[in-house]
């Protein structure tokens, strides 16, 4: 997995932009470069398959998929033929456009743009057999990525998977991100907030999910917490 955006904020951020600013003048600019630093169109799209791969595990073919974060559609293009409902959130309309373009084909994709504060707020209580989301969660304050996963266990039904991931503060990648991102003025509001294991059983166990499984992953090192929680 490629490591989003360590060592620098997004591309073009303005002093006191908020998130939709911030992510919309990057996919602007490079909407590739955004969600995956460095990666080549094959290797943007290996990881979107490879995603899509994760999930699935979680996921049946009758199952209604939520994604927070979709960015321009990387893993919907895979996961989507898997599921019977794929729908996509993102704070970004930038995104969306080009999501929409690239996956034009794919009838049972649902994709909204989202406010700064709406979290998921467009949907019912109960609406989603597993909802996921990649790299999305670490460039949210921690109050934020809090009220997305408490919507997120909203929206799911009882017994429901969630799949999500988290940097590992732990590895040296973003050990050095965390020194470099202090050093950094003014702070993108898109900066990388990173976690470790313990503050992340913590967190979703003050949500009431229950971990199925926790694992690392990463380019060369355990720089990312995955972790997979039902509702209970």
């Amino acid at each position: 997995m490629f490591l989003r955006r360590l060592l620098r904020a997004p591309i073009a951020i303005r002093r006191g932009s908020d998130y939709k600013g911030t992510w919309n003048e990057a996919a602007a600019h490079d909407a590739e470069g955004a969600i995956l630093t460095g990666a080549s169109a094959e290797q943007f799209e290996r990881a979107g398959e490879g995603d899509a791969d994760m999930v699935a595990r979680f996921a049946r073919p009758t199952d209604a998929v939520l994604d927070i974060g979709c960015g321009i559609g990387r893993i919907e293009k895979y996961l989507a033929p898997r599921v019977r409902e794929m729908w996509a959130v993102d704070i970004s309309g930038e995104m969306i456009a080009r999501a929409e373009r690239r996956l034009a084909g794919l009838a049972n994709v649902h994709l909204r743009e989202v406010g700064n504060t709406e979290f998921l707020s467009a949907f019912e209580d109960s609406r989603f057999d597993v909802v996921f989301s990649f790299l999305v969660l670490q460039h949210l304050a921690r109050e934020d990525a809090f009220l997305y996963l408490r919507d997120a266990f909203r929206v799911l039904r009882p017994g429901g998977t969630l799949v999500t991931q988290f940097p590992n503060l732990l590895s040296p990648a973003y050990t050095k991100a965390f020194v470099a991102q202090a050093e950094v003025s003014p702070r993108s509001p898109g900066r990388v907030r990173i976690y470790t294991e313990p503050e992340v059983r913590h967190l979703l166990g003050m949500l009431g999910y229950e971990i199925l499984e926790l694992w690392y992953g990463g380019h060369g090192e355990p720089a990312e917490i995955y972790v997979a929680a039902r509702k209970t």
